[in-house]
């Protein structure tokens, strides 16, 4: 009966050790930062929809509004096609508090294929407890 004992309080301490050692909950800004690479990664792979979606407030967005937005996004990338090959990988470099203003700005790093890098600023808010792009 002892070896049972020690064998459950074993199991529970295992348990413990392991949720004592789980990461960290991440910041908010690590979390705003993740959620703009997430948006810049769906521009990458073309889905145009979900880079929208990823904006603050395009719920009411008119048809005609939403269909232009779309096509400049597509614009876009084909013209970072054009310049640098398309975008390889996008980073975090870093994400900042603004509290003035109410937002985080999330600093991404563009990697364009042809080897050039580029510092980008989002500005992204917080809408319904998610990291939205402003």
């Amino acid at each position: 009966m002892k070896l049972r004992s020690y064998g459950v309080l074993t199991i529970a301490l295992g348990c413990l050790l392991a949720i004592s050692c789980s990461q960290p909950e991440l910041t908010p800004e690590e979390l705003a930062g993740k959620a703009a690479k997430e948006y810049y990664d769906c521009l990458i792979a073309g889905d145009y929809e979900a880079f929208l979606s990823g904006k603050a407030d395009t719920d009411s967005l008119p048809a005609d509004y939403r269909t232009q937005l779309l096509r400049a996004y597509e614009l876009y990338k084909q013209e970072l096609e054009q310049m640098h090959g398309g975008i390889a990988e996008v980073t975090i470099s870093n994400a900042r508090c603004d509290s003035t203003q109410q937002l985080m700005h999330a600093f991404l790093l563009l990697h364009f294929k042809d080897s050039v890098k580029e510092e980008i600023t989002v500005p992204m808010v917080q809408r319904e407890g998610l990291w939205k792009m402003r």
